[in-house]
């Protein structure tokens, strides 16, 4: 607690007091600590361009930067850049002495959080569901024995940048690898592996990739809780091909993709799934009833149900991940 921690996403839940993720999808205060930062200890990261970004040159650009990684190749790509220390993580923490960063370090990053929050206060005021607001509201009640997974996209971004992680949860993603649809045969594997609470946060673009698996879950009645962000498409790629292409989009909205009208509808009528949705101020039940109930209510329903649940979450398809790096 006396260090200030940035984790890569793989490692956000082993440090739930952290000051927040870094690289290209990073929060605000996890990137100006690591751009501001005199001294910097990497343990077990190969540091790779999301973190860094490019050029290479301009991460943590004060900092002398040591680099503990079993594989030599990793650190050998940053030059002279980086102090580099082949070796076992556990070997090396068991050696490390650290002196206690200054008071004024600690100041100014409590400074950076209190004036750079990933959910402002503004976010609450939107129409709509704001996609901040709702994994924030969702990481509120989540218990500290879940599994948390998610999808690749805009699910994995949100949830990494927003999520207030508890002691005991963990954090379920293939990371680096990012395939659309590993959620979903995550979570009934993670079930099975564990028998832990188990809630899945995914996309509409990546339930495409793997909505056979909604029979495995219905089958077997795995009390899996399936949130599904719906901004209409693949909407990180969108934001890629707005701030890369001048806009030029190509299959990556439901002008060019054919999806579900309703995934509820889908996981109620074809799988027999309690379904739901929350969509701006009006809520359904499983039984398609409107309910006029809070976004928080909603979610604490849905938690506390003893089966599986499906809750279709309308985004607007114009919400952007914020803050991200743009190209160039």
């Amino acid at each position: 607690s006396k260090w200030p921690v940035a984790p890569t996403w793989a490692a956000l839940d082993m440090f739930p007091e952290s000051v927040g993720s870094f690289g290209t999808h990073g929060t605000r205060v996890g990137n100006f600590v690591v751009q501001n930062a005199t001294h910097i200890i990497s343990i077990g990261s190969r540091l790779d361009s999301k973190a860094t970004g490019t050029p290479v040159e301009s991460f943590a650009r004060k900092a002398e930067i040591v680099m503990v990684d079993i594989d030599q190749r990793e650190i050998n790509k940053f030059g002279d850049r980086v102090t580099g220390l082949c070796m076992d993580a556990k070997e090396y923490l068991s050696h490390a002495y650290l002196t206690r960063p200054t008071s004024q370090w600690l100041d100014q990053i409590n400074d950076w959080k209190e004036r750079y929050p990933v959910v402002k206060p503004e976010y609450y005021k939107e129409p709509g569901v704001n996609p901040y607001v709702f994994i924030d509201e969702l990481s509120k009640q989540v218990s500290e024995d879940t599994i948390v997974c998610t999808d690749t996209g805009c699910a994995v971004a949100w949830v990494s940048q927003a999520w207030k992680w508890k002691s005991g949860q963990r954090f379920i993603h293939a990371f680096n690898q990012t395939p659309m649809g590993y959620g979903l045969p995550a979570a009934i594997g993670a079930h099975y592996a564990t028998n832990r609470r188990i809630v899945l946060i995914t996309g509409d673009g990546s339930v495409m990739m793997s909505v056979g698996e909604l029979a495995t879950v219905a089958g077997h009645k795995l009390p899996i809780k399936i949130f599904l962000l719906n901004n209409q498409g693949h909407a990180m790629c969108r934001q890629t091909e707005r701030e890369w292409l001048d806009g030029k989009y190509c299959g990556t909205s439901t002008k060019d993709l054919t999806f579900p009208e309703s995934f509820s509808k889908l996981a109620l009528a074809g799988f027999r799934i309690s379904s739901s949705y929350i969509d701006e101020s009006d809520y359904a039940n499983q039984k398609r009833e409107v309910r006029h109930i809070s976004m928080v209510e909603h979610i604490e329903y849905v938690l506390n149900d003893k089966g599986p649940q499906f809750v279709e979450v309308t985004i607007s398809p114009d919400h952007d991940v914020v803050p991200k790096v743009k190209y160039g």
